[in-house]
């Protein structure tokens, strides 16, 4: 039972600062929003006022931790703008199932600001997070001989875990509210073997709950509520750029808050060891300092994974929410939080570029490492096997309409590639030419590559006469400023070969590529980077020129070198591998094509993650496996079947798919929680595939 005689808001580390009837009002705001329903099925409790406090009282102290935590890791510059938030800003769970944070400017006596956030939104950020902790380990190669199992159980457990969790959310008062993997690990979190700093439990459900405090935050720093004029930051995109993708300037808000917030969250964590690990002073202290040091940059590099994998477990987190709300029939919910979702690109590359050129300088180049570029790739894959696989699978009962909002929504990478959307920055970009020219010279490096930049968004246009256009006239220049062996200037050509190509004049691109390769092998070697992009031009308009046979050749020997000098796992690897499939199906090699996708996916995606060619066979195995040991009943088996029927629906098998839902109808599936009635409908829905009807949507 909570402590009758303490205040559950009362700050801990700014209790000077705080404003007593500000706290007041957020007690009250908490209070108006109380929905009852929703206390019962996460308590059970059947007082309505006993249901909201023991809520307020349980949640407050948690949310008033991370506030705190939050505000005393602001940096020194700005540390009062913190004291300043300290008595002015409030923050409560909303006690309902909404789904959305808020912002209130209070209603009441004090002035400030009212933070309401969505327990939905933070819990399943934080299971999302901490399942793929367990279900995708970081480093696999370090790991002790068996990890594979035990990556696969979590796997099965997190899908488990967030399929119970949405079943809940969509009938939410109905049942009792699913106690999750992340809940059932916070349990044990302060017990013995307490977990290091930012490794445990309570750290990744601390990100999720940091997470959304920062957001709202940085909108209230910022100045977004207030008019436009007064307002006290830089948008993430440009008030030119955001219009042309179709950004509004309420997203752009919305985008410029959660770039923010890495930057809070990764403060937050590396702040709070800080607060507790001060750096040891004294002349006969030099080895605890170098420990202390080591235990600094490996705090730091924990801290950016945890913020990382938060913004992206929230991006997660949305689009199901998104899902769930569009099912309930909520249009207006379900739209803002799928364009939220939509802006995740826009996000991951400002944490990355944080980490590479603001973090890796700083604590070392181990802040962002290839390894981490195939972390984000797995966890790519899940957010997309989330919404793509265990979604539809976990309720087949779906909308038939599809809402104008939904029928034009377009992703960031479709925008990207819009010509009306290219050719409106390829005009704005024609003015900053002219800025540069005037500022740094027509001949300065800065004008030159923006010029390069013009041609390559005219090309991207489908405008390829008008990029040629500037190319020639850029390679005119290049010559003279730089000198026709520079790297820049035979780059000029490459593109310029290239345009002819795509405007239709193979036979001159080839020869101009030829032309090219001569001089690059010369000046470069023939394993440079540049040199074998070239060939992988040459390859392609041989089989556009109708040799595909001898395009498959050239790209299965381009294929080898492109490894050997780059590596397996490179994006250029990978792009030939799969051009070596394609040419070699045109070239009536399938078996061949086959091995090649088949390689370049082994390549691209982690071991294990849902993308790779070899998941589907080691669930294949492993429910073999569990039969054997276990029996076909058993909970643990069933889980297995029921996760590889899922990854044979993925991989296409309509058959074996239906095969694996009608054998769990078999069995007694009330351990697991299974709805009868969706596997039932599952079983149904992937046996009409295989027999050639398209299942009714309903």
């Amino acid at each position: 039972m909570p402590d009758e005689g303490r205040d559950p808001g009362r700050s801990i580390l700014f209790g000077r600062y705080q404003n007593p009837v500000l706290a007041a009002e957020a007690r009250e705001m908490s209070m108006a929003f109380a929905d009852f329903s929703y206390l019962h099925w996460l308590s059970g409790e059947e007082d309505p006022d006993r249901a909201w406090e023991a809520h307020f009282a349980h949640t407050q102290p948690q949310v008033r931790r991370v506030l705190d935590g939050l505000l005393a890791t602001f940096p020194p510059e700005e540390q009062e703008r913190a004291v300043a938030l300290a008595g002015s800003v409030e923050a409560f769970v909303l006690p309902s199932t909404a789904v959305e944070s808020r912002v209130f400017e209070n209603p009441g006596e004090a002035t400030g600001h009212l933070i309401g956030i969505s327990p939905i939104a933070v819990q399943l950020t934080g299971e999302i997070a901490w399942g793929l902790n367990a279900a995708h380990p970081y480093m696999a190669e370090a790991l002790p001989t068996g990890w594979e199992a035990a990556t696969m159980h979590a796997q099965e457990s997190l899908a488990l875990n967030i399929s119970r969790y949405m079943r809940a959310l969509e009938a939410a008062g109905e049942a009792p509210v699913p106690l999750g993997m992340l809940n059932l690990a916070l349990v044990n979190a302060d017990g013995p073997g307490r977990w290091p700093h930012g490794r445990g439990p309570r750290d990744f459900y601390d990100a999720a709950t940091a997470f959304a405090l920062a957001h709202e935050l940085a909108h209230i720093s910022n100045g977004d509520l207030l008019p436009a004029e007064n307002r006290r930051t830089t948008a993430l995109l440009s008030e030119r750029i955001a219009p042309l993708l179709r950004i509004s300037a309420r997203e752009n808000e919305e985008l410029t808050a959660d770039a923010a917030t890495f930057t809070s969250c990764f403060n937050y964590f590396l702040g709070t060891w800080l607060m507790q690990n001060q750096r040891p002073t004294g002349i006969l202290r030099a080895l605890k300092r170098l420990q202390w040091k080591a235990q600094l940059g490996l705090t730091a590099w924990h801290s950016a994974r945890r913020a990382t994998e938060a913004c992206e477990a929230y991006y997660s987190a949305i689009a199901i929410l998104s899902d769930i709300s569009f099912r309930r029939g909520d249009d207006d919910t379900a739209s803002r939080l799928m364009t939220t979702a939509t802006r995740v690109p826009f996000v991951q590359y400002y944490v990355q570029r944080e980490r590479e050129e603001v973090l890796a300088p700083s604590y070392g180049p181990f802040m962002w490492t290839d390894e981490d570029v195939l972390h984000r790739k797995a966890h790519h894959s899940w957010r997309v096997y989330f919404l793509d696989t265990l979604l539809p699978q976990t309720s087949r009962h779906q909308r038939s309409d599809l809402p104008d909002w939904l029928a034009s929504l377009k992703m960031p990478a479709d925008l990207a590639k819009d010509p009306e959307v290219l050719a409106g920055v390829a005009a704005g970009w024609e003015g900053t030419i002219a800025d540069l020219e005037r500022e740094m010279g027509a001949d300065h490096p800065e004008t030159l590559s923006a010029r390069a930049h013009l041609a390559h968004l005219r090309g991207e246009a489908q405008d390829f006469a008008g990029a040629m256009a500037v190319l020639e006239e850029l390679l005119v220049d290049a010559e003279r400023v730089t000198g026709a062996d520079n790297r820049s200037t035979l780059g000029i050509r490459h593109n310029l070969a290239w345009l002819r190509a795509q405007s239709g004049d193979t036979a001159g691109a080839a020869a101009a590529f030829r032309e090219l390769l001569a001089d690059q092998e010369r000046v470069f070697g023939p394993d440079d980077p540049e040199v074998l992009d070239t060939r992988y031009e040459l390859a392609w308009l041989r089989g556009e020129s109708g040799d595909a046979a001898g395009a498959a050749a050239a790209f299965a020997e381009l294929s080898a070198d492109y490894e050997r000098a780059l590596g397996p796992g490179h994006a250029a690897t990978l792009a030939t591998r799969k051009s070596l499939a394609q040419w070699r199906e045109r070239a009536g090699d399938p078996p061949g094509a086959a091995a090649a996708s088949t390689e370049a996916r082994t390549h691209q995606y982690p071991v294990l993650s849902p993308d790779h060619p070899d998941t589907l066979p080691a669930y294949e195995a492993r429910l073999e496996e569990m039969e054997r040991l276990l029996g076909a009943g058993h909970p643990d088996a069933l889980t297995t079947r029921w996760f590889l029927a899922m990854l044979r629906g993925k991989a296409g098998d309509a058959a074996g798919a239906a095969a694996a839902y009608a054998e769990l109808l078999r069995h007694d599936l009330g351990p697991l929680g299974f709805d009868e009635r969706v596997v039932r409908d599952n079983a149904d829905f992937w046996q009409g595939r295989a027999d050639g009807a398209e299942p009714a949507v309903e």
